[in-house]
């Protein structure tokens, strides 16, 4: 029997993605499964680009010329793209965490206008599927089970639909593409979803800063379907994420992965772990079923 490299989890913001991706780690990790966990942001993902800037030779050289004081630096955070090397991706995530450079640099905030998310469609989704056949194929070749948080379709959905206002069908085609990619690793993917976004999210915000709100407000109602639409505020947010719920729900089901999708509204979280734990089960047969309770 093949078994599965790679675990997806996903849902909206407060679903119980982070809580749920680190429970598989810890069942993983107490059964000495090789493993690695990516969460969302996390600045070396291996699927996804976080805080990385897309430059042309041009624009390369004109922030060089911009900074000269920082040149080495931004060369040591930087690697060429494409089959001619003209291209330039600046891992400016991982420069601002250098000691040697201030929070908030005017450097930081050149290099983040040119962030893969700000930039073209085109260019987003050749980089996105470039990045996932990268990954592909150095997990085939890992002993270690991938758990990724919330990169596989939030990430493409809250560029298409959120930025960008694509159809559901124009998602789903490009879902359905890197779904095709990561195949040979014999993905799960374990999908949360609620009845009533509204509370959930309303739920969230008590828990999170007024400036991600904000953020999140923003982008969701002041480009793409939400501007299209007209929405607006905290209620024009809760309507749009409405909305992106059931794109995801509809396009996940038009995909060839192994998937197990959670309406998680009761929070009923002793059953959802018991489902979540035959799910992985079915093809990871060192787990014994029944026999271990680890709780978040």
């Amino acid at each position: 029997m093949k078994h599965t490299k790679l675990i997806l989890v996903e849902g909206i913001p407060g679903s119980g993605k982070t809580s749920t991706a680190q429970y598989i780690k810890n069942l993983f990790d107490a059964y000495e499964i090789p493993n690695r966990l990516f969460m969302e942001g996390d600045l070396d993902h291996p699927a996804d680009y976080e805080s990385v800037a897309y430059l042309t030779e041009e624009e390369y050289a004109r922030i060089k010329i911009m900074y000269p004081d920082r040149i080495d630096m931004i060369d040591r955070f930087t690697s060429p793209v494409g089959s001619t090397n003209d291209r330039k991706l600046v891992y400016y995530g991982r420069l601002e965490q250098d000691l040697s450079i201030e929070k908030n640099s005017n450097v930081i905030e050149e290099l983040r206008k040119h962030d893969i998310y700000n930039l073209s469609l085109e260019i987003y989704q050749e980089l996105i599927i470039e990045k996932w056949l990268e990954f592909a194929r150095n997990a085939q070749l890992s002993q270690e089970i991938v758990i990724l948080e919330c990169c596989f379709i939030q990430n493409p959905i809250t560029m298409m639909f959120g930025r960008l206002n694509q159809s559901e069908i124009a998602i789903a085609e490009f879902i359905k593409t890197l779904d095709r990619i990561i195949e040979p690793l014999h993905p799960k993917l374990i999908y949360f979803y609620q009845e009533d976004v509204n509370t959930t999210i309303h739920r969230v915000i008590e828990e999170r800063p007024n400036e991600w709100l904000q953020h999140f407000i923003w982008y969701f109602t002041q480009q793409g379907y939400g501007k299209a639409m007209g929405h607006q505020g905290l209620d024009g947010l809760c309507e749009v994420l409405q909305v992106r719920k059931q794109y995801e729900i509809n396009i996940i089901h038009q995909l060839t992965l192994q998937k197990l999708i959670i309406n998680n509204s009761d929070h009923d979280w002793e059953l959802v772990l018991r489902e979540i734990r035959d799910f992985i089960n079915k093809d990871i047969s060192i787990i014994e079923h029944h026999t271990y309770m680890l709780l978040v």
